[in-house]
């Protein structure tokens, strides 16, 4: 018996690759904060994509952070909360990370996916080879 399978897996739902670019923040000339996206130190790793339920959207709509995912991964959480993770041409901005029971076996990414930002990846730069 494998006590391991995820509760999130739902028909259609298999593995698929994501990565994980890590948000830095710095100070422009100026002294106005801007962000980037570290795309060559980027994590892989295998996860289960899933729209969020009603209850989860609005729990984090509640907190001004809205969801529209879950993501869900074997093992110990590889982002954080303000990262983002990149599927193919799709961009999902993290809000909240859970490890349930804390115990290093799932984790489960809350995030945002957002079609209209990131103009930046032509689409022959969507795609990372494993």
């Amino acid at each position: 018996m494998n006590c391991l399978r995820p509760g999130r897996l739902r028909p259609g739902n298999l593995f698929k690759d994501f990565w994980v670019e890590n948000k830095t923040t710095t100070l422009t000339s100026r002294g106005r904060p801007t962000s980037t996206f570290d795309k060559e130190k980027a994590v892989h790793f295998l996860a289960v994509l899933a729209e969020a339920k009603p209850t989860e959207i609005e729990r984090f709509r509640q907190l001004d952070h809205p969801i529209t995912h879950t993501i869900t991964q074997q093992g110990r959480p590889k982002a954080k909360a303000k990262d983002r993770l990149v599927h193919g041409g799709r961009i999902f901005y993290v809000q909240g990370v859970d490890d349930p029971g804390e115990l290093g076996l799932w984790t489960i990414y809350y995030a945002e996916e957002r079609s209209d930002v990131d103009g930046d990846r032509p689409e022959g730069q969507n795609q990372r080879s494993v």
